[in-house]
């Protein structure tokens, strides 16, 4: 990062030339790196760095976020020095591109013109991949006519141009000799160089002319400085084709057409919908229908699983039981999700989809609709239920999912083959009042086991009726008995008092705040009963299961997205309402580098817009209420905000509906809360690790079940292994903390994104579905159990001292080369390539299926419209 603040000045004004204008290096209060560009009403780009583990391959990648003009720049940790420049100077390029294009509201242009093919696509443009690689060739060309350069610098970065130029087809590869090919690749070279010399700087051009000619016609010097280049990228190849195997994946693109453009608009919008839900519900028909014939017929189905669909699709095994209750983005009543098609412009290389098909300028959120219609799309490429599932331990102690359907006709079951997935989302949220922190108690769940292991102490201890009161509670948690009964059953017992003690401070702590968080429940679960529709958990909001015209304002306790994202929703469903937003502080900063929080901002704030939205500050906790002089019941709550002269005021609101989205509970997931019960309660024990892959990119978390002998293992992934269960990874570890400083350091505020967002989770399933197909063919590295955080996510300060890295074994060029295997994707397909960087690596799209023999795609639904074809990727 030291070298970057150096070099980022050279590097910009060889890149932007003309369009520099000033730079400015800074630093953020939490010591993170950035850059300013531009000034008067010219709006700043700030351009965010940082050097963090990459998956292999990736030597560094662009967060573009047009909505707020900051642009996140991550570097690979493993990176050399000496190529940092040029790295710079290729995302520095590319991120241009993507802003001039916003900012004229133009899509992409989807496919690059500059590569190593005689074909040209349809789109005679440049991309913002090629606008990269132009920035690569002015760089090289400064470095090159620079005279404070030694003379040998100043060749080598010639003879890297050079190189460039076959991989980009600014060059005819074929021989005079071949004059067919030669002259296709010529015919398509020269439309190339006119087009990229409309871009490049004088320098650039300058070396164009010399050198981008057939071999046959370079002085000595530069057609030897070739042969040597072509050499070492064709031993790279040779390493890149042994590294991969040769093998190839096929798999359907959800999303883009039987010749690989992707789909317009109309065929993502309603009527695509509708007709996926349709395919879906028959692919869950057959499904359900085949399981409950092998039922009938004595036999228990034997299963690889996976619970839970969402984002985490993009990791879709089709040899695996989907179990998929068609939640959260199938029901959410929203206008999009809140982040734009530039800020998940990597839903192409991760999911398959290209959400710029989705909208019509660059900066639109992206739509709901679209989102359903991939998500059912990759999850008939295999079985699928629409159900909800628990595991569960069988008779003889194996591993089953029972499986209620939404269609019911009773319960399903099936045993598991190999290690079940569990991605079910984020946890429930918080009621108002629990505790936080790390002696806080987050749920009446997780309260209740604490009186119950602290029960267990003093029945060891001899204590009378230890025994009798853990089973009444364990019986009332299990049951679902109402948290009056609970704290009715505590208040009768002579051991009330005694429960509130431990045998140090942190433990007494945790166990009186069970007893505040229990009350706070019931306070809770009071008002629902007394104004049932009225006091509603932020994810009722966003499900859709409540009824926003049920009251005309609407307190959102909880400032951040989630209350954010359901203002809006209730705003847009009933006209007449008023929301007052109330958080501990302002809005987070991450909101305003998202879009739908200016949008909403603007159009109902008391600004510019009509005024029914309007957000104050107070430490929020436990639920108060009033009965209103007309016997309805109210809430209340005081809290700070600003007054039209911009003073301080202090207001207190009574409003007829209460919205809590105050954070989430950190639970085991649903799908396993019965087996975990079931493995205690016959003396077992219940473990937990991270999960990470071989470059330190993390996959989610392993759960252990150990009883009688044997263990089980369940990984859970998406969203939901963002918030680790507290009663297996126990809060004084501090190990949510470096999971959430992970998470925030790669995907920082500024890119409009957190790392359990929808394309960071797309990102997360589909490296995951590579390492467990790895592991599954053997690779015991593929997916690594690790205690914490790997210290290359640990700032420096931090970390401890690691070794020096081994040098490379190959040295060669960086050059471009295609992957070994795929032929030529379709127009608009992700185009996955190979950056090689002194050994071979693999950059681009990964497969989302298990490696192997090639599968066919499936045939598409008659009435929903084409399928995308099959495209090989190698793994």
């Amino acid at each position: 990062m030291s070298a970057a603040e150096r070099q980022m000045g050279p590097v910009a004004a060889s890149v932007l030339r003309e369009r520099l204008g000033p730079l400015r290096a800074g630093r953020d209060q939490d010591g993170r790196q950035f850059f300013t560009l531009g000034e008067g009403p010219d709006p700043h780009t700030t351009i965010w760095l940082d050097a963090i583990p990459l998956e292999a391959g990736r030597i560094a990648d662009t967060a573009t976020n047009t909505t707020s003009q900051n642009y996140v720049v991550r570097i690979s940790d493993r990176l050399p020095e000496s190529m940092l420049e040029r790295v710079l100077a290729r995302e520095l390029g590319e991120l241009t591109a993507v802003r001039e294009r916003a900012a004229d509201g133009l899509a992409p242009v989807r496919e690059d013109l500059l590569r190593h093919s005689a074909e040209l696509p349809a789109e005679l443009e440049l991309s913002a991949a090629d606008m990269g690689r132009i920035a690569e060739l002015d760089w090289l060309a400064a470095r090159h006519s620079n005279p404070d350069l030694p003379g040998e610098e100043q060749e080598f970065a010639r003879t890297e141009f050079s190189a460039l130029l076959d991989s980009y087809g600014l060059r005819p590869t074929a021989t005079l000799q071949d004059q067919a090919a030669h002259l296709s690749q010529r015919r398509a070279a020269d439309l190339r160089l006119r087009l990229t010399s409309r871009s490049a700087s004088p320098a650039s051009k300058r070396l164009l002319r010399d050198l981008a000619r057939p071999i046959e016609q370079l002085s000595p010097a530069d057609a030897t400085a070739l042969h040597a280049s072509r050499a070492a990228a064709m031993r790279a190849q040779r390493q890149v084709e042994a590294f991969l195997g040769r093998r190839e994946v096929t798999m359907p693109l959800p999303g883009y057409d039987q010749n690989g453009l992707p789909l317009p608009r109309d065929a993502l919008g309603a009527d695509a919908e509708q007709q996926w839900a349709a395919w879906r519900n028959q692919v869950h028909e057959r499904t359900e229908h085949t399981l409950r014939e092998q039922l009938a017929a004595g036999t228990v189905p034997r299963r690889r699983v996976a619970i839970g669909g969402g984002a985490s699709l993009s990791g879709r095994d089709p040899e695996a039981l989907l179990i998929d209750a068609v939640g959260r983005w199938h029901l959410d009543p929203g206008k999009g999700i809140v982040q734009s098609a530039d800020q998940d412009r990597d839903l192409a290389h991760w999911m398959g989809v290209d959400p710029y098909a989705a909208v019509t300028d660059p900066r639109d959120r992206v739509p709901i609709g679209a989102v359903r219609v991939w998500e059912d799309q990759l999850a008939t490429q295999g079985d699928v239920v629409n159900g909800h599932a628990r595991l569960r331990l069988g008779d003889d102690g194996e591993l089953l999912a029972e499986i209620n359907s939404v269609t019911g006709g009773g319960t399903l079951r099936v045993a598991c083959d190999g290690t079940p997935s569990v991605a079910t989302g984020l946890p429930p949220e918080l009621v108002p009042g629990a505790v936080r922190g790390r002696n806080g108690v987050e749920s009446r769940a997780e309260a209740v086991r604490l009186l119950v292991d602290r029960l267990r102490e003093l029945e060891g201890e001899g204590v009378a009726g230890a025994a009798q009161l853990r089973e009444v509670l364990t019986g009332a948690e299990r049951g679902g008995v109402d948290t009056g009964a609970v704290l009715g059953a505590l208040e009768a017992s002579p051991l009330k008092d005694l429960l509130r003690t431990g045998p140090d401070g942190g433990p007494a702590v945790r166990l009186e705040n069970c007893f505040t968080t229990l009350e706070a429940t019931r306070k809770w679960e009071a008002a629902r009963t007394q104004a049932p529709g009225r006091a509603v958990m932020g994810d009722e909001v966003a499900e859709n299961r409540f009824d926003a015209n049920d009251a005309d304002h609407w307190i959102i306790a909880g400032s951040g997205g989630t209350g954010a994202a359901n203002a809006e929703i209730i705003l847009r469903k009933n006209l007449g309402a008023r929301v007052t937003l109330i958080g501990r502080g302002e809005p987070p900063a991450a909101l305003r580098h998202q879009v739908q929080f200016g949008a909403m901002e603007e159009m109902y704030g008391r600004g510019n817009g009509d005024g029914r939205l309007e957000f104050g500050r107070a430490d929020v906790g436990e639920v108060e209420t009033v009965r209103g002089e007309d016997g309805r019941t109210r809430f209340l709550m005081t809290y700070a905000t600003v007054g039209e002269d911009g003073a301080t005021v202090t207001k207190t609101v009574e409003a007829d509906g209460y919205v809590a989205c105050l954070g989430r509970t950190n639970p085991l997931p649903a799908a396993v809360q019965v087996l975990a019960d079931e493995v205690r309660d016959r003396s077992g024990q219940v473990s937990g690790s991270l999960l990470f892959d071989r470059d330190d990119q993390y996959l989610g978390y392993r759960l252990g079940f150990a009883v009688d002998g044997t263990e089980h293992h369940v990984d859970v992934d998406g969203a939901a292994s963002w918030q680790l269960p507290r009663e297996v990874f126990p809060p004084e570890e501090g190990l949510q903390g470096e999971l959430n400083v992970m998470g925030a350091r790669a995907l920082p505020p500024e890119t409009g994104n957190a790392a359990p967002g929808f394309a960071p989770i797309a990102r997360q399933s589909a490296l995951r579905a590579r390492a467990v197909a790895q592991e599954r063919d053997g690779d015991a590295r593929a997916v690594r159990q690790l205690p914490s955080v790997p210290d290359r996510w640990k700032r420096q300060e931090h970390a401890r001292p690691a070794p020096a890295p081994a040098p490379a074994e190959v040295t060669a060029p960086a050059v471009e080369v295609p992957a070994p295997g795929r032929t030529s994707p379709g127009r608009g397909a992700p185009d996955a390539h190979l950056w090689m960087l002194g050994a071979p690596s693999l950059r681009g799209r990964l497969p989302r299926a298990a490696p192997g023999p090639e599968r066919a795609p499936q045939p598409p639904p008659p009435e929903a419209g084409p399928r995308g074809p099959g495209v090989g990727y190698g793994d």
